[in-house]
This record gives structure tokens, C-alpha cells and sequence, in this order.
């Protein structure tokens, strides 16, 4: 017989386990349509109670904890708790089919294909114990964004975890782990060169722009949206060289007042902007819509433009907000978050050097972050232990008096026994049976817990 001490916290061996895992939709690996339909679901107001719920249900457990990552770079998952990662792709199908149920006209190709579930495991990966801890690590401090070293991914993350606390889906688990994710990657930030002039999508979407327009000091602009994005990318075109520049928005007192900080620029409402697009060479879409702006009855107003004349539809939203079918339209060019990958690839080899600082970085500080951890849950099994000696021992001693009024020398040492044979009983069960430690990563806590059975408590 063979026999491994108990996995911990941080490093699931088997197929249930107290722990964490990561898991989600990247860029790489998942088409943007797909990852949109879960960005959409968890937007809803419903949506991050029902993701909980179907969390709950397949993990047969009501405490799990979920933060939920999405960006337009990835919709990503990470669970404290008991968790069985064999379940993670159902999630994932799950709350698809419960968005679908919400949003049933959602413009995806993605659902009138027969045998979609089948490609989930392709487009899920699934990272557990020290790798889920790594990987967060990874992405707070940037190494795993569609652009090297951006900068926005770690408000991001801060904000990801406040709406999972903000809507009860997350405790005490979460909160520790992520709190050290967000010192690591400030670390990251200011030991090493990978912040500094950190490209963003904003900033990759004006690079593919110049691809088509070398000279923007001649075209004009239009932005549709005025958040946070939107102010991103309206500076890096001006660095650019553009001088006129439009915000389009919803809310036109929003889109005015973008407009009086970068200073030379319009606003309009989102509805003008829509009805003007033949205005304008260079378009581009960052609301925070969850379905299409620019849907394919914009084409006639697309027509509009003088024959011959490119233009340009640059799509930084996730869930999208351009139907690709534009992109059928003559000279007109139209890329979504997907192409910006190949267009930064050189962005990352300059990055290169920057980058292995920083994973240095990160592998020191889950060593740390892990042992932390684990002398933790060795305190936790020294005070069980101490805690059952005690009770073995009292209850010998009880026995012993209750048997004999006088508690001589020979009563004392048959007391003695019992309390060792209580003691070494499940050692010597184990010892019997060839129990072997074979996990370099167990620490003496794992084997009082082993030798013990510290957690079945009155059990022993």
C-alpha cells in the first residue's frame, strides 16, 4: 500500500481538495465571440448570483468563493474552497446556456452550432494549487495580457475583487490571496522596466491606425464612448499627431467633458456620431455596450464616404460593439481585440528582458507567500495536536481514577501505557500498512495531520 500525505492549501493532488483554482477563457486560446457571451451573462444584474449558483451546484458546496476576471482580454475564473476541477468546463457551459436563457437574441454564431460544448476544452484552461497562485500572480502583474507590461490590468483585478465582495461571492480566502496578488504586482511595477512606457490596447489600436493612416494629423477621429478607454486612446492619437478628435457618447455630458480635457476635441451624442460615420477616416469603438453600436444598417451611412477613401473601425470592447459583417464593406478596414495580438508582437520581444525580471519576482514571492501559508496551517495542526494530547491524556487519567481510589505507582504506569498506545495507535497503523511520505513539498504540520487524523477531531 502507498500513501501520500494530505494535499494542501496550494497544492491539489487529488481530485477534491481544499484549495484554489484559475481557470478561464484567454485570448490565445478562445475566439472573442465566445468569451463575449460570458463577459455578457456576468454583466447582467443577475449574472453574478446565477455564476455563484452554478459554482455551488457543481462543487457541492455552498462556501465556495469566485472572483470573477473579465476583460477584453480573457474571462477567467478564480474558486477558493473544496473544489473538483473535473467540473470547471460545466461551469463554464452552464452559464452560457443560462445566458442564452436571458439574452436570446444574442448575435452569436457560437449557439447554432450543434456540438459547441465539444470545443470547451479547448478553450478553457485550468490551473490549480501553486499554478492557479502563479498564474494570478502572472496576470495582475501583466505577463499574461494581450500587450505586455499594460497598464490597466491591475486597476482591473482591484476592481474584479470588489465586485465579487460587493456581491458576496468572495470571503476570507480570496481576500488574502488577492490582497498579496496586488503587492506583488506593484512590486513588479517598480523593480523592473516592464511599466514603464507600458503599451496599452489604446495604444495598440493607434499602432494598427498608422498601419493604414501613417499621417493622423490629416484624418478625423471619432471615439465612440468616454470611459476610461476612450480617454486612453484619445491621448495616445493625439501623441499621434491627430488633431481632430470626436467623442460619441450616451451620456453627452460625459463625452463633453472628455472632450475639455484632452482639450481640441468635439462631443456629440452616441445617436449624432452613429448618423455622422461617413465623416470620419478613423473610428473607434470602446463603450460599454453589451451588444453591437455599429451594427450592419450603419453600412448605408458607411456608404457614404467618398469612393476610394479607407477608412479605418478599430473595435477595443469586449463583448464587441462592431458587427464584423462591416467588415465586408469596400476600403474599409475593421479589427477587433483578437488582430491587436499580432500587431504587438514586436511590443513583447522588446519587453523580453523586463518580463523574466519580473516572473523572478513573482516566483520569490509565491515561495514566500506559500510558506506564510503553510506555517500557518502548521500552527493550526500543532495546536490541534496539543489540544488531543491533552484530552487523550485527561481521559486516561479520569479512567485511571475511577478505577482505583489509590493512584500508586502501577496505576500510574498503566495509565501511562494507555496514553501511549492512544498515542501511537494510527502511527503504528500507518507504519503496518508502509505508509510512505513521498511529496517533497509536505511540511511537519501535513504529517501531524497524517499521523494524527488531527481533522476528524472527536473522531480519534
Amino acid at each position: 500500500m502507498s500513501h501520500t500525505v494530505r494535499a494542501n492549501l496550494f497544492n491539489l493532488e487529488k481530485n477534491e481538495a481544499e484549495g484554489i483554482i484559475y481557470c478561464g477563457a484567454h485570448y490565445s486560446r478562445c475566439p472573442v465571440e465566445v468569451r463575449e457571451l460570458w463577459a455578457q451573462g456576468y454583466a447582467l444584474s443577475e449574472g453574478p448570483a446565477a455564476l455563484k449558483t452554478i459554482v455551488d451546484d457543481l462543487m457541492a458546496e455552498q462556501g465556495t468563493e469566485v472572483v470573477v476576471i473579465s476583460t477584453c482580454n480573457r474571462f477567467d475564473l478564480c474558486l477558493f474552497g473544496r473544489l473538483n476541477p473535473s467540473k470547471i468546463e460545466e461551469i463554464f457551459i452552464r452559464f452560457i446556456d443560462w445566458t442564452s436563457t436571458r439574452i436570446p437574441n444574442m448575435n452569436s454564431s457560437l449557439l447554432m452550432a450543434k456540438n459547441w460544448q465539444q470545443d470547451i476544452p479547448s478553450w478553457i484552461r485550468t490551473q490549480n494549487g501553486e499554478q492557479a497562485l502563479l498564474q494570478l500572480f502572472r496576470v495582475a502583474s501583466s505577463l499574461d495580457s494581450l500587450v505586455l507590461g499594460e497598464p490597466h490590468i491591475l486597476g482591473q483585478l482591484k476592481e474584479s475583487y470588489q465586485s465579487a465582495v460587493a456581491h458576496g461571492l468572495c470571503s476570507q480566502e480570496a481576500t488574502a490571496t488577492f490582497n498579496r496578488t496586488f503587492q506583488v504586482a506593484k512590486k513588479v511595477r517598480s523593480e523592473t522596466e516592464l511599466g514603464k512606457n507600458a503599451v496599452s490596447i489604446g495604444h495598440a489600436a493607434v499602432e494598427i491606425i498608422q498601419r493604414v493612416f501613417e499621417n493622423l494629423s490629416k484624418q478625423r477621429c471619432l471615439i465612440l464612448g468616454a470611459g476610461e478607454m476612450a480617454r486612453v486612446t484619445s491621448q495616445h492619437l493625439r501623441s499621434c499627431g491627430a488633431e481632430s478628435i470626436t467623442f460619441a457618447n450616451r451620456t453627452f455630458s460625459k463625452a463633453e467633458q472628455l472632450s475639455e480635457q484632452l482639450q481640441r476635441c468635439a462631443a456629440m451624442t452616441l445617436e449624432d456620431g452613429l448618423n455622422r460615420l461617413h465623416e470620419f477616416d478613423v473610428i473607434i469603438a470602446a463603450t460599454s455596450s453589451q451588444e453591437f453600436v455599429l451594427k450592419s444598417e450603419h453600412s448605408e451611412v458607411l456608404r457614404k464616404r467618398r469612393s476610394g477613401l479607407p477608412g479605418v473601425i478599430v473595435d477595443i470592447s469586449v463583448p464587441r460593439n462592431v458587427d464584423p459583417s462591416l467588415g465586408k464593406l469596400k476600403n474599409l478596414f475593421v479589427f477587433d481585440v483578437d488582430d491587436l495580438d499580432k500587431v504587438m508582437e514586436s511590443s513583447r520581444q522588446a519587453r523580453k528582458t523586463a518580463a523574466q525580471a519580473a516572473e523572478q519576482i513573482i516566483r520569490e514571492e509565491l515561495a514566500e507567500f506559500i510558506s506564510q501559508r503553510r506555517q500557518r496551517e502548521n500552527l493550526v495542526n500543532v495546536g490541534k495536536f496539543h489540544a488531543w494530547v491533552r484530552t487523550v491524556v485527561q481521559r486516561e487519567i479520569i479512567k485511571s481514577l475511577r478505577a482505583s481510589s489509590a493512584f500508586d505507582d502501577s496505576q500510574i504506569q498503566i495509565t501511562a501505557d494507555a496514553v501511549a498506545k492512544k498515542l501511537v495507535a494510527h502511527p503504528a497503523f500507518l507504519a503496518r500498512s508502509d505508509v510512505r511520505v513521498e511529496n517533497e513539498f509536505d511540511s511537519i504540520g501535513d504529517v501531524l495531520e497524517l499521523l494524527f487524523r488531527l481533522s476528524d477531531g472527536e473522531k480519534n
